[in-house]
C-alpha cells in the first residue's frame, strides 16, 4: 500500500466543502489538480499537512484512508476551485488530527520514495505543493505516530527515542575494533547520570569533529563510588569492577594507569551504558552539516544528548546508513 503526504491550505481543511469542516463533508473528499493523485488506490493513506494561521506551526491535520479515487467534471464549479482530480475517502478509517501531530521535524527528516529529502530552510508548504510519496520506512514512522497520538500518547515528538555522544577518536576505534572482532556488547563509561532510553534504541558517536559510529542501546547502569565522599574502599572496588567486566578482556584495552586517571577525573565515572550492533559511518558527516539539520549549536562540555524521533531519523539519514539497517534500527522507535 502506498502512502503520500500533501499540503492543504488551513481555510481549506477548518471549511471543507460544506463550509463546516474537511470532516463534515459527505463523501469526505480531498481535491487536487494534480494527476499524481490519481496514483493512490483503495486502502492508501493521504496525509495532509496545513499550517495553523495562529501559532504558524505545520501539522499532520488528517489522514485519509482512500476509498475510490474520481474525477470532478469539466468545466464545473469543483473543477475550477479543487482541480481535477479527487478521492474519496473511507471516514470510518480516516482520522481528523487538528493540532494534535506536529509535523515539520518529521517532514524534514523524510526522504520520501524518491530520495529527494526537503531541503533545510526550504518552506515546507511550497515543497509539498506537489504530492510526496513517503518511502516504506517513512510511512511506517507515520503509521506508528499516528497510533500513538490515537492512543493519547501526545509526546511521542518530544521523547527521548536516542542518543548522541562524543568520545576521542581512540576510543571511537577502540569500540569498533572490538565490536567488529568480538562481536560483545560494549560499555560507554559517563560522568553524567546514566541515560534512560528504551531497548534498542540507536546511539550515534560523535568524534573527531565527525559523526563516527551507530549503535543501539541496551542498557544503563549507575556507578557507585563515584564520588570523593564516599569509602575510599568502595570507590577502588567499583573501579575495578568495571576494569574487569568491561575493559580488562576486550581488545587493545586502555592501559591500566590511563584507565585508573581516567576513572579519577571529573570526580570520577559517574555511569556507564551498554550498546552493541555497531556500524561505522562510512559518509563523512561532520557536525558543522549535521548540526545545522539538528539546529544545534555544537554541544560544549555535554556528555550526552537525548534525541527526539526526527532527529534520530536526520542522523540516519546524514549517516547513510543502508535501508536494511535503518530498519533494524528504527524498530525500537516504531
Amino acid at each position: 500500500m502506498a502512502s503520500a503526504v500533501v499540503f492543504i491550505r488551513w481555510e481549506s481543511y477548518a471549511s471543507g466543502l460544506s463550509g463546516q469542516g474537511l470532516f463534515a463533508s459527505h463523501p469526505l473528499t480531498y481535491n487536487s489538480s494534480q494527476e499524481r493523485l490519481q496514483h493512490l488506490a483503495s486502502g492508501d493513506s493521504l496525509w495532509l499537512v496545513s499550517r495553523n494561521p495562529d501559532d504558524r506551526q505545520y501539522y499532520f491535520i488528517a489522514c485519509l484512508s482512500v476509498s475510490t479515487r474520481g474525477l470532478n467534471a469539466t468545466g464545473s464549479s469543483l473543477e475550477r476551485e479543487f482541480g481535477r482530480f479527487s478521492v474519496i475517502a473511507d471516514l470510518s478509517k480516516s482520522h481528523d488530527l487538528g493540532k494534535r501531530f506536529p509535523a515539520e521535524g518529521l517532514l524534514r527528516a523524510f526522504q520520501f520514495e524518491s530520495n529527494k529529502p526537503i531541503n533545510f530552510g526550504a518552506n515546507l508548504g511550497q515543497s509539498l505543493q506537489t504530492i510526496r510519496f513517503l518511502s516504506p520506512t517513512d510511512a511506517r514512522v507515520l503509521q506508528a505516530g499516528l497510533i500513538r497520538i490515537l492512543n493519547g500518547e501526545d509526546r511521542l515528538l518530544d521523547a527521548p527515542f536516542g542518543l548522541w555522544t562524543k568520545c576521542d577518536s581512540v576510543f571511537a576505534e577502540y569500540f569498533l575494533r572490538n565490536w567488529q572482532v568480538r562481536g560483545d556488547p560494549l560499555a560507554f563509561l559517563l560522568y553524567d547520570s546514566p541515560p534512560a532510553l528504551r531497548f534498542g534504541a540507536p546511539v550515534f558517536i560523535h568524534s573527531d569533529k565527525s559523526l563516527r559510529l551507530v549503535a543501539a542501546f541496551r542498557e544503563s547502569q549507575f556507578v557507585s563510588g563515584h564520588k570523593y565522599t564516599v569509602d575510599p574502599g568502595e570507590r577502588l572496588a567499583e573501579r575495578e569492577r568495571v576494569w574487569l567486566a568491561y575493559r580488562a578482556r576486550t581488545v587493545d584495552p586502555p592501559r591500566k594507569p590511563d584507565f585508573d586517571s581516567f576513572w579519577e577525573r571529573q570526580n570520577g565515572v559517574r555511569a556507564l551504558f551498554i550498546m552493541d550492533k555497531l556500524l561505522p559511518v562510512s559518509v563523512s558527516s561532520p557536525f558543522k552539516i549535521y548540526g545545522r539539520a539538528l539546529e544545534w549549536g555544537y554541544p560544549i562540555g555535554v556528555g550526552y544528548r537525548y534525541l527526539t524521533l526526527s532527529q534520530c531519523l536526520l542522523l540516519l539519514r546524514s549517516a547513510s546508513v543502508p535501508q536494511h539497517v535503518n530498519e533494524a534500527y528504527l524498530g525500537p522507535l516504531v
